[in-house]
């Protein structure tokens, strides 16, 4: 398969994918529509294989993170409680891959500041 088809195919995907992780979320969809747009024409020229297949594979991982790493939750106020309850919408493979005894983790400001370690073993710091 040529790598111009990996490229268009794998940026397909990746619309389809932020379209089921943003679902409902018509800012968070538009933005993220946009952010993929500017990341396939800022690499429009790359000509070298090695470059090439680094990007094809980083397309693999973005598709992952969005299908399987990115809830969305709504502020529930229940009556009688300070604290909001969230309720959130899993995509079907969110659902599929969860264990039935696995909690969702809220993001707090401590956890938003420290690393994210994501199950291939990297680390990636959380923008701030």
């Amino acid at each position: 398969m040529s790598v111009r088809v990996q490229v268009l195919g794998g940026y397909r995907r990746l619309l389809r994918a932020s379209r089921q992780a943003f679902r409902g979320d018509a800012y968070a969809l538009q933005q993220a529509r946009a952010a993929l747009r500017e990341n396939f024409v800022a690499n429009r020229d790359v000509n070298d294989s090695e470059q090439l297949d680094g990007l094809v594979k980083g397309i693999d991982e973005a598709e992952g993170m969005l299908l399987h790493h990115i809830v969305q939750g709504r502020a529930k106020q229940e009556e009688g409680k300070d604290v909001p309850r969230f309720e959130v919408k899993l995509t079907d493979p969110q659902r599929q891959a969860m264990r039935k005894d696995e909690e969702i983790t809220p993001l707090t400001e401590k956890s938003a500041s420290e690393p994210l370690v994501m199950n291939s073993g990297n680390v990636c710091q959380r923008p701030s």
